[in-house]
This record gives structure tokens, sequence and C-alpha cells, in this order.
């Protein structure tokens, strides 16, 4: 939540600093300054914003000459990337290239710096991982 505005009123013609009531008050003295009867009011608000900011890279490569199915040559991920089972972020790197027939994929804790995950592989002999997984 955001706090108290902070009002600052001043005479309109000559910027004399006229008392914050002045602002809420229809019936105000002339200035002392000048005699003159406008006023400014300048009325601040500040509060703060907690942002977490998030990037994440993939880049493709496709064949349009093959079917659907094979179109798909390389598929790169670099970035953050929100854990499932706990909602946390990881960051993530994945490569799948089907023309070299390679899989990489490491996972690190960024708070930690841990490595959660690697693997690297034939991509021929990763099979049963997450959309891979043989459904029952």
């Amino acid at each position: 939540m955001g706090q108290e505005p902070v009002t600052t009123v001043t005479c309109a013609k000559c910027g004399h600093p006229l008392p914050a009531v002045y602002a809420n008050r229809k019936d105000n003295p002339p200035c002392s300054e000048c005699g003159s009867l406008e006023l400014s009011v300048l009325l601040e608000f500040h509060d703060s914003v907690n942002v977490e900011a998030h990037d994440t890279m993939r880049g493709k490569v496709k064949d349009p000459a093959l079917p659907s199915t094979d179109k798909l040559r390389v598929d790169v991920f670099a970035g953050d990337d929100l854990r499932k089972r706990d909602g946390a972020w990881m960051k993530k790197e994945r490569v799948l290239d089907r023309d070299r027939d390679h899989y990489k994929e490491v996972v690190i804790d960024p708070a930690t710096g841990e490595t959660i995950h690697q693997c690297e592989e034939p991509l021929s002999k990763h099979l049963d991982h997450g959309s891979a997984k043989k459904k029952q």
C-alpha cells in the first residue's frame, strides 16, 4: 500500500509557501506576500513496486520441405523456467537437435547455484521424458 500523499501549497501568483491546510479550505485568507487568493496545490504520491523479472530465449530451426511432424530440426531454450512442482524459478538451458541426434538439458537453482538436473545424450536415446512419456 502507498503512503499518504505529501501536500505542498503555494501562492499561485508569487510562489510564497502557504500552510497545507489551505488545500482543504475554501475561505483562506489572502497571501501575506502579494494578497492573491489563488492557490497552487501539489499532491505527491509515493509508492514502491516489487517486481521480479524473468528472461527466456527460444530459437527454432524448421525445414519447410518436410512433413509437419518432422519440420522442427533444432529447438534451443535458454533462460528462466518456472518449476511446476513448487513454483520456483530455475535457470534452464536445453538443446534438441534432430539432425545431429543430440539432446542436452541443464537446470540450475539460481538461489544456490546448485545443478538440479543435467542430461546430455543422443536424442534417439532420450525416451520417456516430459511430453515423450508414454500415456497410460
